[in-house]
């Protein structure tokens, strides 16, 4: 979820070979649409939950479960991204250190910002009121170790404190499982060893802790398919240019999550209502050529480029928009109007957002990756 762009080459790491470079513009501009998604389905639940009124949009049958499933396609992208970008790493602990710390550049420190901003609210007492924030809570939440987050009323999660931050965990276990890989094996290895070793812990934890236990619902959770289907994709469909395959891909894809809608349950079987969809959009994106050379597509990519920063920043938004509705704000408007509304502003102020902290940071933490160089021409212009 958190590539700043569909580049292959964004980390910038050089081998003996070759430097993988191929850029997927279609899966960028997907990743923005994948943010949308979930931008929307929070937006549904603070407009179902405050508004006096009544929303036929964020009612309708499973329309606003739907939205989570952009959660399911930001997995797949990264399987992906991340097997293609580092196929043509030789082995070594040098290669591995390297591709390891250009992650953990490029996810931890935009979400330390934005868990720090959110604590200082917490501070002042401007919100999550009803949360109970303890010392071991505020470290496992920088570390994104799932721990036990309690509510007064008696609420009880393992997401960090910047509650979207869970996703981050499933990431940081997907790269650490290819960063062993490539110090042994190397990149290319990532198909298949990768996909061995999350079978193999997900078997152990299984066995040693059971299917109840929280290791489990990370190191055995249904939703590591989605970054092996992506990296499949990097596998067998990467390199590939079909615009007529990649168009019934993505008709069927699209197809997936409209009947998805009508389901009973789709968020249980999300893996199947959603993953698989969304490896059909990403195949489909993958295999037809895009150029950002309309200001439209041009639009459409830099939301992919900001999506991260999209799905990091949003929740202030839902936070704002929910305390103001609580307090009879903007009751007034029609509920599917202020959805419409409040989905579209935060969309387009936490894309803003990205301007003054997603941006400079990776200019000034990775300066010389390709996402620095879209970050210079866009702060720039």
């Amino acid at each position: 979820m958190n590539e700043p762009a569909a580049s292959m080459s964004d980390d910038g790491l050089h081998t003996g070979k070759a430097k993988a470079s191929q850029t997927f513009e279609g899966v960028q501009i997907l990743r923005g649409f994948a943010a949308m998604m979930v931008v929307f389905h929070h937006m549904c639940w603070v407009v179902t939950s405050y508004h006096p009124g009544h929303s036929a949009i964020a009612t309708f049958a499973r329309l606003a479960e739907v939205g989570a499933g952009g959660v399911d396609v930001f997995f797949c992208i990264s399987g992906l991204v991340i097997a293609h970008a580092a196929r043509n790493l030789a082995a070594g602990a040098g290669h591995a250190r390297t591709f390891a710390w250009r992650r953990l550049l490029r996810v931890l420190p935009p979400y330390w910002v934005f868990t720090g901003l959110l604590l200082l609210l917490w501070a002042v007492g401007i919100g999550l009121k009803g949360l109970n924030v303890t010392p071991g809570l505020v470290v496992a939440s920088f570390l994104l170790v799932p721990w036990p987050k309690t509510t007064i009323d008696g609420a009880l999660s393992y997401h960090p404190i910047l509650d979207v931050g869970w996703t981050l965990t499933f990431e940081m276990y997907f790269y650490a499982i290819c960063t062993i890989v490539i110090a042994v094996a190397g990149g290319r290895r990532i198909w298949p060893w990768a996909i061995a070793g999350l079978g193999i812990v997900a078997g152990a934890s299984l066995l040693v802790a059971g299917p109840e236990a929280v290791a489990s619902d990370t190191l055995a959770s249904p939703l590591l398919l989605e970054f092996i289907a992506g990296v499949l994709l990097a596998r067998f469909v990467a390199g590939r240019a079909a615009p007529r395959a990649g168009r019934l891909l993505i008709a069927l894809g699209v197809a997936g999550l409209i009947g998805s809608v009508f389901l009973p349950d789709p968020m249980t079987w999300r893996v199947l209502c959603w993953g698989i969809p969304g490896a059909l959009l990403v195949a489909g994106a993958v295999l037809i050529p895009v150029r950002l050379n309309t200001p439209l597509l041009r639009l459409l990519g830099f939301l992919g480029t900001a999506s991260y920063t999209i799905y990091l920043v949003h929740p202030f938004f839902t936070l704002i928009s929910g305390t103001l509705l609580k307090r009879g704000t903007m009751a007034q408007v029609p509920a599917d109007m202020l959805l419409i509304v409040l989905t579209v502003a935060a969309v387009a102020g936490s894309a803003l957002t990205w301007f003054f902290v997603e941006g400079p940071l990776i200019r000034l933490l990775k300066p010389r990756s390709r996402t620095a160089t879209l970050a210079q021409r866009s702060l720039g212009a």
